[in-house]
């Protein structure tokens, strides 16, 4: 049985809510274990508690609080507990007990030509030459001090290299300053040449490479306060075509080119306040961006801004009642910009796009999209709590396979979105106008930043469908 349970914190706040709502409470000492390659100063950086800091008592409960929810948002950790030791009088002791996760995760890698699944499927008859393979290697906390390394390489209509470095604390000092580098290679025989009846257009699979690539993008980031952080990058790109894609759309890279080159520069503010980053219930987050390709001198120029504000709430009373908006306003020019870019500035990708539209994309110059969820927890489960392992005490349960989460939230949802554009207008009507999406879907969140999500959607349309997607939608 654990020396110190979470019940000890519950009962102590409750003593505390009892004293002088004008009494405070002091901390002699802050221990740390169950680290075994975390350094401590990664653990104690995200704590707003420091030795022979006071609080007022009756905050005691939602501060301890705050401070495990900011470990565990770390991603190093199964399990985090902040509990209390030696309480005398108005001081004593905090001891944060952490579960190291697994650090080296393997991940295969499955995907297509296509964005997301119901457009492999509905449009392209799930043709299986249309599959990239290989496998991804995540080393978290590569040397204890949050940073991961990361190497992955896929095979089959595409080969693709990625290496990426990420070290979050760069300086020992006061640790606000991180760095990360991200190198791709790849090259083709599927291209996505233009946007046709709103829909992606192909070039048929091509024996030779009909795309070539390399981009190399190091990063400087700022982190001066826990939820506040700026991010700095300058990037290098080349892409090649061959004339097969530059004849299909002269626009590709604008005027009939057959190769881009650019260096571009971006800043990032991002202020994360969300409970837990991989699934928020409570909180909000919000972000600034500004990138800028070109950087005037290139022929390739383009400069794209935009502003996210997302907001979660959680029902106190009934806290397996949540909600979940966004905000999302994205701006770019010139007037003339090369197709091959419109992934950052057009609706359809990832995050950046209205359910229910699965089988479109949006292009444009600029886009407003609003982003509404409802959400039940249907149930929260984790084989450390099950009371049969307890009683035999189980081996398993000093494995990180016991603290390995299952949640799954039942949803309802309704996404809108305007996209402006008076340049990629050719055979494409869902622009310039108001489109909207709606359904329910069910979510199942475990370990990472993955949500497996079902979702049936309705459009503005009333065209429907069923929808298999695996990142978060909000």
């Amino acid at each position: 049985m654990r020396k110190y349970l979470l019940h000890i914190l519950v009962l102590a706040s409750s003593y505390a809510l009892a004293q002088d709502s004008t009494g405070y409470i002091k901390i002699r000492n802050l221990f740390i274990e169950g680290n075994k390659k975390t350094k401590v100063f990664v653990i104690r950086r995200e704590m707003t508690l420091h030795e022979n800091d006071s609080f007022p008592s009756k905050d005691m409960f939602s501060v301890l609080q705050q401070n495990k929810q900011n470990i565990f948002n770390l991603n190093l950790f199964n399990d985090v507990s902040v509990n209390i030791k030696n309480w005398e009088n108005d001081s004593l002791d905090l001891i944060t007990t952490v579960h190291e996760r697994w650090v080296i995760v393997p991940v295969p890698i499955i995907k297509f030509a296509d964005r997301n699944v119901a457009e492999w499927w509905r449009q392209y008859r799930h043709d299986f030459k249309r599959l990239q393979y290989g496998a991804q290697l995540n080393w978290d906390n590569f040397t204890g001090r949050n940073d991961r390394f990361l190497f992955g390489m896929s095979f089959g209509f595409a080969q693709r290299m990625d290496i990426g470095y990420v070290l979050p604390q760069f300086n020992k000092g006061k640790q606000q300053i991180g760095f990360s580098v991200f190198l791709t290679l790849l090259r083709t025989k599927y291209v996505a040449y233009n946007t046709i009846n709103d829909q992606l257009a192909f070039l048929d699979l091509s024996k030779s490479w009909l795309l070539k690539k390399i981009e190399i993008t190091p990063q400087i980031s700022y982190r001066k306060r826990i939820y506040n952080t700026h991010f700095i990058s300058i990037g290098y790109g080349y892409t090649a075509i061959n004339d097969s894609v530059a004849k299909a759309n002269p626009g590709y890279f604008l005027n009939g080119d057959r190769t881009q080159q650019y260096f571009k520069v971006g800043y990032i503010f991002e202020s994360d306040h969300r409970d837990f980053r991989t699934y928020a219930t409570s909180g909000w987050l919000f972000s600034f961006n500004f990138t800028n390709y070109g950087l005037g001198f290139l022929k390739t120029r383009m400069s794209a801004t935009g502003i996210k504000f997302n907001k979660y709430f959680q029902w106190k009373k009934h806290p397996i009642f949540s909600m979940a908006g966004m905000f999302k306003w994205q701006f770019s020019w010139p007037f003339n910009q090369p197709y091959n870019l419109q992934y950052t500035k057009s609706l359809g990708y990832e995050e950046n796009a209205i359910r229910g539209y699965e089988v479109n994309v949006l292009d444009g110059r600029h886009f407003l999209l609003a982003k509404n969820e409802y959400r039940l927890r249907v149930f929260d489960f984790q084989i450390k709590n099950m009371k049969r392992l307890q009683a035999k005490n189980s081996a398993i349960l000093n494995s990180s396979l016991a603290y390995l989460p299952l949640k799954l939230y039942l949803t309802a949802y309704f996404d809108a979105g305007y996209v402006w554009d008076n340049y990629f207008i050719a055979n494409n009507q869902l622009k310039n106008k108001w489109q909207f999406g709606y359904g329910v879907g069910l979510n199942l969140v475990t370990a990472g930043e993955k949500v497996l999500r079902i979702e049936y959607s309705l459009n503005r349309y009333l065209q429907k469908g069923l929808y298999l997607h695996f990142e978060q939608p909000l």
